[in-house]
């Protein structure tokens, strides 16, 4: 199993704990990336206050707005790959799901009950999407999931297939 991944099980209760993907020389890039499209975002607020017609203002309002929703999506992956981890918890009739980077983290909590199943994750999206949307750059490349009874819950993300079939087994003892 990945190095990555630890599983702590007692009598009755289990813990897995995955440890983000972290690829240095994608690490690198990444904060080169981040850096380069930081000084062109600069720039183009910089413009904004300059004397320019309505119609021009309002293009860089717009494209700031993407500016900044890329640069979030992209610091967020870059502290992902650096700090982030999912810790996956049954015990006392209770899932915890637990997604953190650093200290700082949000917990998803269920009754067992209201898990109907836990099962691979399958990403209908094809080809260019699903490219895009498994680029190291993005964090949303999920290999399980909670079924409950109205939604879907996808965890383990970035893990090899054998490692998201054991993980599975294990959970699957405990449900």
């Amino acid at each position: 199993m990945d190095n990555r991944i630890k599983i702590t099980k007692d009598k009755d209760r289990i813990e897995v704990v995955i440890k983000a993907f972290y690829d240095a020389k994608k690490q690198k890039m990444l904060l080169g990336w981040i850096a380069l499209f930081s000084l062109c975002g600069v720039a183009i607020i910089s413009q904004f206050f300059e004397n320019y017609d309505p119609a021009t203002k309002v293009f860089f309002g717009v494209y700031v707005a993407f500016w900044l929703f890329f640069e979030f999506k992209v610091i967020y992956a870059f502290r992902w790959r650096k700090h982030g981890e999912e810790r996956i918890v049954i015990e006392k009739n209770e899932l915890s799901l637990v997604k953190s980077i650093g200290s700082r983290g949000v917990t998803q909590h269920y009754k067992i009950e209201e898990v109907k199943k836990i099962d691979f994750f399958n990403d209908t999206n094809g080809g260019f999407i699903k490219s895009m949307n498994t680029s190291y750059w993005n964090i949303n490349k999920y290999h399980l999931v909670l079924q409950l009874e109205n939604t879907k819950v996808p965890f383990a993300i970035d893990i090899e297939n054998k490692d998201a079939k054991h993980i599975l087994k294990e959970l699957r003892k405990f449900q």
